[in-house]
Parts: structure tokens; sequence; C-alpha cells
């Protein structure tokens, strides 16, 4: 039964792009009314159908011709960074500029935080106790070592969050760090349908899943399934 689901998920990873182009209701294009960077994303704005965008960061200006493709809908997803909360949000996984807007209005814009948005800068990981352990917890560290006797096992750390990788296989790809442990054993990578910001100091609870083996070159000694998330 484990060898079968690591098939399906391996081949889900293979084919995932193309699904994504298939899926029209999440793939689609439009003009930039606004936007925002923060916690390692670019919000967009598309003047069309007054929607929310949210996708890694990318250089993006107000005015430009935007295609995005690959994506899944948040219901009142809070930034935390942004200080505001989106009723209705689609993340997706790329986001391309098709046409630039005018040189004139690239002009105009410059110096204004809300017209021109620069690469979010990615987190720093953070030094040998910086982050406290959680109390009864585990650390990055410990899972990665004791990974063996903790196979199937209800955890719960707090670390930062330092990547995501989005809507992979229906889930969010989370990479953790807390300090601890050398690499490559020093981060621990979460999944879940729940969503954080890169920077974010987060207390997670998962089960710790063991010698994960997705082909195309994707194994994982420890991943950390099922994850819920709290600050």
């Amino acid at each position: 039964m484990t060898n079968l689901k690591t098939l399906l998920i391996a081949s889900a990873l293979l084919f995932y792009a193309l699904a994504s182009v298939a899926n029209n209701e999440n793939t689609g294009s439009g003009t930039v009314a606004e936007t925002l960077s923060s916690g390692g994303y670019v919000y967009v704005l598309l003047e069309e159908n007054n929607v929310w965008l949210a996708a890694p960061a990318t250089a993006v200006s107000v005015g430009d011709k935007i295609s995005y493709s690959g994506g899944s809908t948040m219901n009142n997803f809070h930034s935390r960074t942004l200080k505001r909360t989106f009723e209705t949000i689609l993340f997706v996984m790329k986001l391309e500029v098709v046409t630039q807007a005018e040189t004139s209005m690239h002009a105009g814009a410059a110096g204004s935080d809300q017209l021109v948005v620069a690469k979010s800068a990615a987190a720093v990981a953070p030094k040998a106790g910086e982050i406290t352990p959680l109390d009864g917890g585990k650390t990055i560290a410990e899972v990665m070592t004791g990974y063996e006797q903790l196979k199937d096992q209800k955890i719960s750390l707090r670390a930062q969050v330092m990547k995501i990788s989005l809507n992979i296989v229906g889930k969010n790809w989370i990479t953790l760090q807390d300090g601890t442990g050398t690499a490559p054993d020093n981060q621990l990578i979460a999944t879940s349908s729940e969503l954080m910001e890169v920077g974010d100091l987060v207390t997670v609870n998962g089960v710790v899943h063991t010698d994960v083996n997705l082909g195309s070159g994707y194994s994982y000694k420890a991943l950390l399934e099922e994850a819920t998330f709290s600050k």
C-alpha cells in the first residue's frame, strides 16, 4: 500500500505542470491594477475581475499584462506582514509578465512602493540558540537523527518558515529550520493544506513519515506530514 501511494505521488509530481495548465479555473491572464510585496510573495490585483493573486516573489508593475497558472484558492487568508486579510485570494505556482506597461507608466511609478515591486529577500536562517525549543516538543536535529524511532509518531516543534512550494500534489511543501542540526540535516519539510509566510516563526504539529522516495530524485529520510501551524 505504501509503495502504491509513493508511486502515485511520484506520478503526480511528474505530471503536475501539465495538470495545472489544463485546469482552466486556475489558469488565466489579466492586467495588474495594484501590487504589493511581502513575506516572500508578490500580491497582484487584476483589473479585469478584481481578483487578488499571490505568487512567489516576482518583479511586476502596475499596468503589466500577466499570465498565471497552477493555483489554489484560499478564503480569509491573513498576511501577517501586510497586516491585511484577503477575503478570497488565489495562490498560483507560476506568474509571468507577458507585456510590460508603457515606459512612461514605469517612470511615473518610480519611487512609489505601491506601484513598483522589488523581489522579496529570502528569510535568514536562524542561528543556534536563536529559537527556543518547544516544551515537550522536538528540535529538527532530534527529528533528523532519531527519525527511525519517530516513524508514524505525531510530534510538535517550533521553527522558522524558510521556503514554500505551493500546491504540489494538492499540498503546500514548507521548509523549516530552527538553528539545530548540521546541513543537510538542519532543515525539515512539512506538507500541509495550510499556508504560512516565509520568515514566520511557527509552532508545527505533524506526523513523521520516514524513508519517503517519490522518484525522480525526490527522496526524504523524514517528512512531517498532515502538518498544522500556529504562531
